[in-house]
């Protein structure tokens, strides 16, 4: 009788608790959230990772630009004539350290290459200077002005490109334009050529006046640097020069 009781009470307490699950108000259950809104994932930028080196290797293309070239002779053994290092423009060899820019690792016919610590910069020379020479469109003639002397070619003068590349070893400017004038009646006059490595191998003598090369006129001592560009870049020459009043030309091959 006992157990039936017991039976009883269970199952009231039973029934009881489903009466109360269902007529219960419902309360919603306590959600986790984040303070702050997570980021979205972005999608890889490499353009965003080279930027963080790219700042150190600006500076350096930034400062080279201050260079500019003057004149060069190409090779493995070349030089450049190089300005914004000194005062004076500077002649620097393949291999040789170029100041604060690097290292000079190359000199093409129209550019060198410096480099500094693995980055690599082209200087190249001025658009005039780099103009083959011989297309240089030469001076027009005023066939009414007064008769001058008869001009005449001397015989061709064969170089080669290491007797070049050694006057460009001075220095400076100051060395390369020893011996050299610029002339009243305008372009460079030789005044000692026992002074002048350029004009000894060039078989200049003391009197002759420099007046254009290749066509393109040599007014003023300034001009020494078509000059030496001419030569550092041209195989076939043509310098025109006055030699006790008489015009002259004299032409040049230089052999590698």
């Amino acid at each position: 009788m006992l157990i039936q009781y017991l039976l009883a009470a269970v199952c009231i307490w039973l029934i009881a608790g489903l009466i109360w699950q269902w007529i219960a108000p419902r309360t919603s259950s306590p959600a986790l959230r984040l303070a702050y809104a997570a980021p979205k994932i972005q999608a890889f930028n490499p353009d965003a990772v080279v930027k963080l080196f790219a700042a150190a290797s600006n500076s350096v293309a930034n400062e080279a630009s201050q260079l500019s070239l003057r004149a060069l002779v190409s090779g493995a053994q070349g030089i450049a004539i190089i300005d914004g290092l000194e005062a004076s423009a500077v002649a620097v060899k393949v291999g040789d350290p170029v100041g604060a820019y690097g290292q000079l690792i190359a000199a093409q016919h129209d550019h060198i290459v410096l480099d500094l610590h693995g980055k690599q910069k082209k200087i190249y020379l001025p658009a005039a200077a780099s103009t083959p020479l011989a297309n240089s469109v030469a001076p027009q003639i005023n066939h009414t002005a007064a008769p001058t002397a008869p001009s005449r070619t001397e015989a061709a003068v064969s170089l080669t490109r290491g007797q070049l590349t050694g006057i460009l070893q001075g220095g400076n400017l100051a060395n390369w334009s020893k011996g050299l004038g610029t002339s009243a009646a305008g372009g460079i006059v030789v005044e000692q050529a026992n002074q002048q490595q350029l004009a000894q191998v060039l078989q200049l003598r003391d009197g002759d006046i420099l007046k254009a090369i290749n066509g393109r006129p040599l007014n003023k001592l300034d001009d020494l640097s078509l000059l030496y560009g001419a030569f550092s870049q041209q195989t076939q020459l043509s310098l025109q020069i006055q030699r006790q009043d008489q015009s002259q030309t004299i032409s040049y091959t230089v052999n590698p």
